[in-house]
């Protein structure tokens, strides 16, 4: 079988002894880095969900690559690799970026169950920018271990030039993706399983807020449940709880002073939940913000919710008028049917 893309028919002359080394080492090195047969294929239900409890205060620890060689060019730059695609993390990036997107969506799925396809891609990229998988090489040392030309070193190349900062956070990432394509290609028994253990502890205190929100939000009791068994949105049940016949409930823009989420780093927008009714014009009930105007209205209904004080007053008040409007009908000799009775 030919190597590094070299087809038999090109090779016309047998090659010097000096090149009969370097071609073998190559080859060597070539077939180390090939040892993995196939590429293992995570199941998306095979990673556990985050909870609070499972995030812990210190990074986990660096696992190792099991094989040097495809460790040495984890940590290679194609720049240093004298062109031969199996002596950098060339390849090895290639495939460690798409396991870490697959694993990063395996935990979204599992952790945030009622989460859209929209936010779920946007807490995803999150995890996996070059910015958060650079910082995580940092931390480590990669770069410091990796053998990178000396402009996209920190510090530079000594009487030249540096590279930029957007190619320095590039590089950055890129080696971390090898890293973890290094990890789960040497170890074909345990790589994937060794890889996302790591990722969930390493990724998990990025992902806390959210994780919180989720765990508060299956605690809550107004989290109802419609006929169909399916979970009631804070909007419908706020309508339901406080509604009435002259109510108003509105939902409105308010100013969001240019916040921006802390994850993805992206404008917010803020919605106020309004009533008008109830002997109230106008009334601020709840106040939220969401990378959608939806989201934020919904965050609103269920501040709103949260008020118990204030909405049970309002929930008495309709009460009252349902019964007093109940006692009318009866006095006009309209009945009520009584459970398991027809009505008269």
């Amino acid at each position: 079988m030919p190597k590094h893309g070299l087809d038999s028919e090109e090779v016309t002359e047998p090659p010097s002894k000096c090149a009969k080394s370097e071609f073998a080492s190559s080859a060597s090195q070539g077939l180390a880095l090939e040892s993995a047969t196939s590429v293992q294929i995570p199941s998306v239900y095979a990673n556990t969900k985050w909870t609070l409890d499972t995030i812990g205060k210190a990074r986990p620890p660096l696992p190792e690559i099991l094989d040097p060689a495809m460790k040495k060019a984890a940590l290679t730059h194609p720049g240093n690799a004298h062109s031969d695609p199996l002596a950098s993390y060339e390849r090895l990036e290639w495939i460690g970026d798409a396991y870490l997107e697959l694993i990063a969506s395996s935990f979204i799925y599992q952790t945030f169950p009622t989460l859209s396809a929209g936010k779920s891609s946007q807490r995803r990229e999150m995890l996996i920018r070059n910015t958060t998988l650079g910082e995580f090489s940092v931390h480590y040392g990669l770069d410091k271990m990796a053998d990178i030309p000396e402009e996209f070193k920190v510090e530079g190349r000594v009487g030249g030039t540096s590279a930029s900062q957007k190619m320095r956070v590039k590089i950055l990432g890129d080696l971390f993706e090898a890293y973890v394509g290094g990890v789960i290609l040497s170890d074909p028994a345990h790589g994937v399983q060794r890889a996302s253990d790591w990722l969930k502890a390493l990724w998990g205190p990025l992902m806390a807020e959210y994780i919180r929100e989720e765990e508060k939000k299956a605690t809550r009791p107004e989290q109802k449940q419609s006929a169909s068994g399916q979970t009631m949105e804070p909007k419908t049940v706020l309508e339901a709880t406080i509604g009435a016949k002259g109510v108003k409930i509105e939902y409105k823009d308010i100013p969001s002073k240019n916040l921006k989420d802390r994850g993805t780093k992206l404008p917010l927008f803020a919605v106020g939940c309004f009533l008008t009714g109830w002997g109230e014009t106008n009334l601020q009930l709840g106040y939220g913000t969401g990378l959608s105007k939806k989201e934020a209205g919904r965050k609103a209904a269920q501040v709103a919710l949260d008020n118990k004080k204030l909405i049970k007053k309002f929930a008495d008040k309709r009460a009252e008028m349902k019964a007093a409007r109940e006692a009318q009908l009866q006095q006009a000799g309209v009945t009520f049917p009584l459970k398991g009775k027809p009505s008269t």
